[in-house]
């Protein structure tokens, strides 16, 4: 702000000194001093604010593929295999995160270990609107079964450490239900 006023009053000076310096100015002279004013006040606005960044955490989404082999040179950060699978799990991913959250804003893949292959990811988001670690495990436990491309195991999401509910339900029937009751019953009362 106070550079866009410094240049204007400076244009606006030199404008005034040439004015009273020259008998002879022409406004040929002064309409292109306000012109350059107007443009050198915008661009310098422009730049301004175009560096201005916003604050954005990363939480770890952490799952394992079950049905893969892992192999040694996917520890190697600059190997084929490395940069290979991290590059389809980036293209994979990355549209069920956007469109669950218009907040997200990058995926990057950390580190791949042993146990099948063991994913870990780190999901950037403005830290004004970071989604919560269900939000963000639910995202995959939802997209597992639409993602041929590899295998997840629901059971083995993680994010930021705390472990991640599958969603998996159990039903049980009124008849089991009031069988286990019925058991239940008799046991306790045979003590």
């Amino acid at each position: 702000m106070y550079i866009i006023h410094f240049i204007i009053c400076l244009c606006v000076f030199n404008k005034e000194t040439t004015t009273l310096n020259s008998t002879t100015a022409s406004p040929t002279i002064a309409a292109t001093t306000a012109a350059s004013v107007a443009t050198t006040a915008a661009s310098v606005a422009t730049t301004v604010a175009a560096t201005i960044a916003e604050a954005v955490i990363t939480t770890e989404l952490t799952f394992r593929s079950p049905s893969e082999t892992f192999t040694s040179d996917l520890l190697d950060t600059s190997s084929a295999a490395f940069k290979t699978r991290a590059a389809l799990l980036v293209s994979t991913l990355g549209p069920f995160y956007k469109e669950a959250f218009s907040s997200f804003r990058t995926i990057t893949v950390n580190s791949f270990s042993e146990g099948s292959i063991i994913q870990t990811i780190g999901l950037g988001f403005p830290s004004t609107s970071a989604p919560n670690g269900t939000q963000i495990g639910n995202v995959l436990v939802a997209a597992a079964s639409n993602i041929t491309a590899f295998g997840i195991d629901t059971n083995s999401i993680s994010v930021d450490g705390t472990q991640v509910s599958s969603g998996v339900s159990h039903k049980i029937t009124l008849f089991t239900a009031s069988f286990l009751v019925l058991m239940s019953w008799i046991v306790s009362s045979q003590q």
